[in-house]
């Protein structure tokens, strides 16, 4: 198994999420890799060996996995299998590699891990194998290992020079990299005139998007939800983002002030906006007067009856 993919970093932007699972095999957590199975050509139940980048670079230490023939899981070092929780495909990550010191593993304290506040990964690819790099926590708190074994507390080269270059010195997360489905300028412009805390803001965002806040049943009857590149502007009844939405999100866990709340609503209505013009639909540009809208990924739309531009409703 190659122990550093060099392929490209996933074209959707998704960051994959570490959760629990079910103690098996010495793994107590496991990272949704659902939009990544098919790349590694494989399904629930069939196995997997695990690996950490070994080489030495002054970076973050990469994750990697990829299938394997069932035949040779007596000689893999981590083998496990996928695994088929709920609706998420997730593949067990080995106690081992977690709690081990970096550069052998992420250092995590497993016993204190706070699956409320995910600790989320960046996908690189290559073949059929995955590289997965811690980036940050879902609340937007930036990923640092643990110091280096004989590096000062308050001197962590690894710490230091990751958070440098992933976001500039600023700790806040890079906006490109959120797991939502709104633009990174739009989302930037909003947060620069907003009083509230960009990583509360952010972790409603993508809260929304990860646990489908918005179903089919919300959607306003007379405008069916409208798809434009591969996202779908929803128009809902009054109220929804504070009589709907924001308890929806507070019984997952997600701690929702009224302030980012009011960020996240503007988010999405000034990328309804854009979408609905770049769609060239003038009835919901009007409509949006009268109703709330969320902007969902086209993938949370697959059992709703999804207008398209220039179609007749």
């Amino acid at each position: 198994m190659s122990k550093r993919p060099t392929g490209t970093s996933m074209d959707d932007d998704r960051l994959h999420e570490l959760r629990e699972t079910d103690e098996t095999a010495a793994s107590t957590l496991a990272i949704d890799v659902s939009a990544l199975a098919d790349r590694m050509r494989a399904s629930p139940g069939d196995p997997i060996d695990w690996a950490v980048d070994d080489d030495e670079r002054e970076d973050l230490p990469m994750l990697v996995l990829s299938a394997i023939d069932e035949e040779a899981t007596g000689e893999a070092p981590y083998a496990r299998q996928l695994r088929e929780e709920g609706e998420a495909v997730v593949a067990p990550v080995p106690d081992a590699l977690l709690e081990a010191d970096p550069p052998d593993g992420l250092g995590l304290d497993l016993a204190a891990y706070d699956e409320s506040r995910a600790l989320l990964f960046d996908a690189v690819t290559t073949d059929e194998t995955i590289g997965l790099v811690p980036v940050r926590f879902s609340d937007g708190e930036p990923f640092a290992a643990d110091p280096l074994p004989g590096v000062a507390e308050d001197s962590d080269p690894v710490a230091e020079e990751t958070l440098e270059h992933e976001s500039g010195g600023d700790p806040t997360p890079r906006l490109e990299t959120i797991s939502a489905p709104v633009d990174a300028d739009l989302l930037e412009s909003v947060l620069a005139d907003a009083d509230a805390s960009d990583s509360d803001v952010v972790g409603i965002l993508e809260a929304i998007d990860r646990h489908d806040a918005v179903g089919p049943d919300d959607i306003v009857s007379a405008y069916p939800p409208l798809s434009v590149g591969g996202r779908v502007c929803c128009l809902l009844g009054e109220g929804f983002w504070t009589s709907e939405m924001a308890p929806r999100l507070e019984a997952v866990g997600v701690d929702v002030g009224d302030d980012a709340l009011e960020v996240a609503r503007e988010v999405h209505e000034r990328q309804a906006e854009q979408l609905i013009e770049t769609a060239g639909e003038p009835e919901y540009r009007d409509a949006t007067s009268e109703y709330e809208v969320a902007v969902t990924g086209e993938r949370d739309t697959a059992e709703w009856e999804v207008s398209e531009p220039g179609t007749s409703r």
